[in-house]
C-alpha cells in the first residue's frame, strides 16, 4: 500500500465536516458505480477482516497537519523563568499552542521527532458558516407538506470556503483507480445536502506519492490523520479528544429502511498512543449500524480506520 495527497477545492458551500468515515462512504458510492457491486462487496470484506484497500485522513487546510494531542503541555520551563515579562510572554505563547487545532508541516515533523517547534501564529482560516433553512419532504405524498397539512422546516450549516485542502490516502489500489473514482466522487458532492448541489470539490493538484513525513527513527507512538474507532486490541495509553458522531445512510431503498445510523463515538484526528511498534494505521470497521427493513443491516458499514504516523513522544 502507498500513501498519497491529493490536493481539492470546494466548487460551492459544503453541509458535512470533511471527515475520513465520510470520504469513504462517498468513495463507496462512486466505486460501485464505475466497477460494480461484486467489486464493492469485496473492497467492505476486506475491511470487515481488518485489510482495508483504502484509508482517508481528515482533510485539512493545504500544508496543514493535526496538532498531536499531548504534546501541547504548558512549557516545562515555566518555573525557571526570572522576570515577570519572560513569565507572561510564556504563558501567551502556551496559549496560542493549546488552541492550535493544525499546525505547519514543518511544525508537524519537528513534533513527532520529539523536539519543541516554533509555531507560526500568522495562519487565518478562510471558511464561513451560515445558517440556512430547508423544507422536509413528506414520503408519502412527495410534497413539503406532511400528513398534517403542516410543513416541517430544518436549519443547515453550511460551510463556505476558498480553501485549498489536503487529503492524505492510503491504498492499494492503482493511482488510475484512485484517480477516476474521486473525481466522480468529488464531482457527485460529498455529505449532506448533495442532491441539491451542495459538498463539490474540483481537485486542483493531481494525486501523488507522499513522502515528507520525517519518520524518527525510534518511534515510541503514532499520531492519528483521521477520526477513528479503535479496535480492542489498539493501543490504549496516549492522549486524545472525543467526538461523537450521529451518520446517516446516503439512500434507502424502501419506507421501512431507517435513514439514520447509530450514534458512535469517535476519537478526533491528533490523537496519539503509545506502542513499542507503530503500524501503518489502526482502527476498525463498525458493523450493524442501522436497521434495513426491521432488521439489523450487515451491508451497510462505517470505515472508523486511521492513517498513523509514527513518533516520538517523551514519556
Amino acid at each position: 500500500m502507498n500513501l498519497y495527497k491529493i490536493v481539492i477545492k470546494p466548487v460551492n458551500s459544503f453541509c458535512s465536516p470533511l471527515q475520513s468515515d465520510t470520504f469513504f462512504g462517498a468513495f463507496c458510492w462512486s466505486y460501485l458505480y464505475q466497477y460494480g457491486e461484486r467489486a464493492l462487496q469485496e473492497l467492505i470484506d476486506h475491511y470487515k477482516n481488518g485489510e482495508p484497500d483504502i484509508i482517508f485522513s481528515n482533510a485539512f487546510p493545504s500544508g496543514r497537519l493535526p496538532m498531536p494531542f499531548g504534546t501541547d503541555e504548558t512549557d516545562e520551563n515555566q518555573n525557571t523563568l526570572l522576570t515577570k515579562h519572560e513569565r507572561y510572554a510564556s504563558y501567551i505563547y502556551n496559549k496560542k499552542k493549546s488552541c492550535l487545532s493544525t499546525i505547519t508541516l514543518n511544525e508537524f515533523n519537528m513534533i513527532i521527532n520529539g523536539g519543541k517547534a516554533v509555531f507560526s501564529d500568522d495562519y487565518n482560516t478562510h471558511e464561513s458558516t451560515v445558517e440556512s433553512w430547508r423544507n422536509m419532504v413528506g414520503r408519502d405524498s412527495n410534497m413539503v407538506e406532511s400528513a398534517e397539512g403542516q410543513g416541517s422546516l430544518f436549519e443547515v450549516e453550511e460551510t463556505y470556503s476558498s480553501e485549498n485542502y489536503d487529503i492524505y490516502i492510503y491504498s492499494k489500489f492503482t493511482v488510475d483507480v484512485l484517480d477516476s473514482t474521486l473525481r466522480e466522487m468529488f464531482r457527485t458532492g460529498i455529505g449532506a445536502q448533495r442532491s441539491v448541489g451542495k459538498g463539490a470539490f474540483e481537485i486542483v493538484e493531481k494525486m501523488a506519492k507522499f513522502e515528507e513525513f520525517a519518520i524518527p527513527e525510534q518511534a515510541n507512538a503514532f499520531v492519528a490523520l483521521s477520526n477513528f474507532v479503535p479496535r480492542k486490541d489498539d493501543p490504549t495509553e496516549g492522549f486524545y479528544k472525543t467526538f461523537v458522531k450521529y451518520p446517516k445512510v446516503s439512500y434507502i431503498s424502501s419506507e421501512e429502511d431507517s435513514p439514520f445510523k447509530k450514534p458512535l463515538i469517535f476519537l478526533l484526528a491528533g490523537s496519539t498512543f503509545y506502542t513499542h511498534f507503530a503500524k501503518d494505521f489502526y482502527g476498525s470497521c463498525v458493523e450493524k449500524v442501522t436497521l434495513k427493513a426491521g432488521r439489523v443491516s450487515d451491508r451497510i458499514v462505517i470505515g472508523a480506520y486511521t492513517i498513523a504516523v509514527p513518533c516520538f513522544i517523551k514519556i
